[in-house]
């Protein structure tokens, strides 16, 4: 049901993915409203420090991209990637894959980009992908409380 890897292909039509992301709205839907009032809180602390993270990954991985173009072997590039590192880490602390962050960080990227349907294919799969990572840090939730 979720995303599959010829779903990420530019063969795959926004009406395709848009039917995928429906499909999985619906499935998810009742998953998240079953949740009580301490679980709820929970998942939303756990995904506001997940999407703090998130950010700042990303602007860290920008500033590498940024640099790979003026190769640099300062501390400066140094550092930013041992705390890339030490990001990644924390990141799959919340269950969650590089994969997922390549993904992600692609989606982030195609929005920037000129081409209208590459952004809205990666709106879509971005939408996708935040089901697929609330789900996750609902299972991450449950896990631990279990």
């Amino acid at each position: 049901m979720f995303l599959e890897e010829h779903d990420l292909q530019a063969s795959t039509t926004i009406d395709v993915l848009e039917e995928k992301c429906r499909e999985i709205e619906a499935f998810t839907r009742a998953l998240f409203a079953g949740m009580n009032d301490s679980e709820r809180n929970r998942h939303e602390a756990i995904k506001h420090r997940f999407e703090e993270l998130k950010i700042t990954l990303f602007q860290n991985s920008d500033q590498l991209l940024s640099q790979a173009k003026y190769p640099d072997l300062g501390s400066a590039q140094k550092a930013l990637r041992e705390t890339q590192i030490n990001m990644m880490f924390d990141w799959e602390q919340f269950g969650l894959t590089e994969d997922m962050f390549f993904k992600l960080y692609q989606c982030h990227r195609n929005q920037l980009m000129g081409n209208a349907d590459l952004k809205a294919r990666a709106v879509l799969i971005q939408k996708i992908l935040a089901i697929e990572t609330d789900l996750t840090l609902l299972f991450k939730i449950r896990q631990l409380t279990a």
